[in-house]
């Protein structure tokens, strides 16, 4: 059983990590083209739907599966990318320093725990945020995993190629983590900056050969990520860029682009656990290239706070961390005094079996178990359920003509270093993403939401565009002066909040709920 063990330590962890139902968080925006490309609905003329997609390959998967072979492959797959995490770990530990049999099920137990959903549950429950989350997550809430299948899994890769590159394997290294932008690009500047982690130490080493096919590697692979980007995504002209980028970064996705939203004391804590990675990785072929790495995000860091460019901050300096992170916590967690002290046992220092079975069967019980409590009591991936009768009947009721409006708008500006958590085991409260799963759970169109966003830079200032319409009409009540504007856009049905109801002639009220009201927008006034 022993060869064996490794892939059932990945599957307990997987187990215990737990997913989210389908659609859930990005999920609603990452499947949108993939999931109206493979069925027949009015979705497929949905606006958004019809902007230019940021990942092909990940959409052409999820519409295969959608036409031919149905949804539950997308949870077989983020299932895998739990197990291929746990053994890119556990392979990364291993040749840094094998692992006892029982030092073994010790590590896995411990990184596991670190990423059960009850734990993280259980954090959030007992003390109000999911801290545990930050021992597997980058900076600025960057991740690998999160709650469920959407492109930023295939970093799974970048781990693999750190254990790859630890194995004495830099040209394979190189070539796993560059992979990982055919999927999704914005891992093309965390692949450069493992790459040239890679480089440098083979340099030192003096090892040329490898290091310049390590960088031919890594550029012949990311070309068509690289070649895509520029034929699809090139600014339609300065002016246009610009303002699209100042949207996104200042605007949409502040939290993840200004450090001084982001880095709070949790990302300080991040930091150092970052650091003491580093310290007992000194000894390792990995020290070197991971301490480029980690010098890189600093520069990147430091550079987009004082030039504040939007750009800049958009290609995430700090995304790399999400990497550096789970690294950093496998090597804490399987360190250990080398060489080990003895331990008194029956047998001459060998641990008795029933120590390690013992360990084994709690680990297994741990696992199952908490994945029962996670499921069986809900205490993750929650929607806000007042929802769901409105959904439920859009989705009976929508014709491919129906365009639907809800409230969406922008946030208020958060003070400065918030930080940013993880909501994923939070009780569902009112958001700016309310009725976010709105397209994908009723196969409707929809004028536009403020969770899901286009890329390209003209389809940027589109979308903040009607985001603004949506928060100028709902700021009033009495809709008389605004139902031409709100008919000229194509809109037919409108969602307001129960308890901020809207009037108007031309609105003709045809269900509604304690939370929701949905409106007909009629041709003439009702008499």
């Amino acid at each position: 059983m022993k060869p064996l063990l490794p892939l059932v330590y990945a599957a307990l962890f997987a187990v215990a990590h737990t997913q989210s139902h389908l659609y859930y968080s990005n999920q609603n925006q990452y499947f949108l083209k993939g999931v109206a490309a493979g069925t027949d609905t009015p979705l497929s003329q949905d606006w958004l739907v019809n902007t230019a997609d940021p990942v092909p390959l990940f959409s052409g998967f999820v519409s295969l599966c959608v036409r031919f072979v149905g949804e539950w492959p997308f949870q077989v797959a983020f299932f895998l990318a739990l197990v291929g995490y746990f053994l890119a770990a556990w392979r990364l530990v291993e040749k840094l320093r094998p692992l006892s049999p029982l030092g073994g099920v010790v590590f896995a137990f411990a990184f596991t725990a670190i990423h059960s959903g009850l734990l993280r549950w259980a954090s959030t429950a007992v003390f109000g945020e999911d801290y545990l989350w930050f021992f597997q997550c980058g900076l600025a809430n960057q991740y690998l995993l999160g709650p469920g299948l959407q492109p930023s899994v295939v970093g799974v890769l970048l781990l693999w190629a750190v254990a790859e590159y630890a194995g004495g394997r830099a040209v394979w290294a190189a070539g796993i983590a560059a992979v990982s932008t055919l999927v999704h690009s914005t891992y093309l500047l965390p692949v450069a900056m493992l790459t040239a982690g890679f480089v440098v130490h083979l340099l030192v080493q003096r090892n040329w050969k490898a290091a310049l096919l390590s960088s031919a590697v890594a550029v012949l692979l990311v070309s068509p990520a690289v070649a895509y980007i520029l034929a699809v995504f090139a600014p339609t002209d300065a002016a246009t860029f610009a303002e699209s980028q100042r949207i996104l970064a200042e605007v949409r996705i502040p939290h993840h682009c200004r450090p001084t939203r982001w880095f709070d004391w949790a990302g300080g804590v991040q930091v150092a656990w970052m650091i003491l990675g580093l310290v007992l990785l000194r000894k390792s072929r990995l020290f070197v290239p991971l301490l480029v790495v980690f010098g890189l995000v600093l520069v990147g860091t430091v550079a987009v706070i004082v030039t504040a460019n939007p750009t800049l901050s958009l290609l995430f300096p700090w995304r790399v961390t999400a990497v550096l992170v789970p690294v950093c916590t496998a090597a804490v967690l399987s360190w250990r005094p080398h060489p080990p002290a003895p331990s008194p046992t029956r047998r001459g220092g060998v641990q008795p079996a029933w120590v390690f079975w013992l360990l084994f069967v709690l680990f297994a019980l741990f696992a199952i178990v908490s994945a029962i409590l996670v499921y069986a009591l809900g205490l993750g991936y929650r929607e806000p359920e007042n929802e769901a009768p409105l959904l439920a009947h859009v989705a009976e009721t929508r014709t491919a003509a129906d365009v639907y409006l809800i409230p969406a708008k922008f946030p208020a500006p958060s003070k400065d270093f918030s930080g940013v958590y993880s909501k994923t085991f939070t009780p569902p409260q009112p958001a700016f993403s309310d009725l976010a799963r709105f397209r994908l759970a009723t196969r409707g169109r929809l004028y536009a939401d403020f969770k899901a966003i286009p890329y390209k830079d003209a389809d940027v200032i589109e979308w903040h565009r009607r985001v603004g319409n949506c928060e100028r009409w709902y700021a009033q009540s009495d809709w008389d002066g605004v139902i031409d504007e709100v008919s000229a856009e194509g809109i037919t049905h409108v969602i307001t909040l129960a308890d901020k109801p809207i009037r108007s002639r031309r609105l003709e009220m045809v269900f509604q709920t304690p939370k929701h009201h949905l409106y007909r927008v009629t041709p003439k006034p009702i008499p």
